[in-house]
């Protein structure tokens, strides 16, 4: 810390001196408003979930974006929106990043069905079934195409698409 000049070090002293008896006895500081921490229960979505860890740990939504290299925008809309399109590798990522893989209560059908092996299923259940990837195709509506992608993992069930497919599969 650098001290003022002499001359003006004393007239600091000075000027306390005279405001002695106006100055209050306590100062209070003001400081931020503590962020409540909103609870989660067994029905809270995942992305609920997932800013409860994140508050919890005092990781801001920057901060949490910088270290998996996004947008803050990107965390913004996993916490407060549901998605129609999950990207899960970026879901694992965010769930690693929190260490929460076993805090997580997955009460989405649809995202834990594509946290467990998709691919797998949809093979599955058109083998068991004997269905060639045209009949699926036509029971979703979709092109054969898009069922061999999802099969390869080279593409990933929207929503819809997964609300489709499991009237299908039921």
């Amino acid at each position: 810390m650098q001290l003022p000049p002499d001359g003006i070090g004393v007239e600091i002293s000075r000027l306390f001196y005279k405001l002695r008896d106006t100055l209050p006895d306590t100062i209070t500081l003001k400081t931020h408003k503590v962020r409540e921490i909103k609870p989660i229960n067994e029905n809270s979505t995942l992305g609920e979930q997932i800013r409860y860890y994140r508050q919890l740990a005092n990781i801001e939504q920057r901060t949490l974006a910088k270290k998996l290299k996004c947008d803050r925008g990107v965390i913004f809309n996993l916490e407060n929106k549901e998605m129609k399109l999950v990207n899960i590798e970026f879901l694992k990522r965010v769930i690693k990043e929190l260490k929460i893989e076993d805090k997580l209560i997955i009460n989405d059908d649809y995202i834990a069905f594509l946290l467990n092996n998709p691919s797998k299923t949809i093979i599955d259940f058109r083998k068991k079934n004997n269905l060639k990837r045209v009949d699926l195709a036509k029971m979703v509506n979709i092109h054969a195409s898009i069922i061999k992608k999802w099969e390869q993992g080279k593409a990933q069930l929207t929503r819809t698409s997964y609300n489709k497919l499991k009237k299908c599969m039921s």
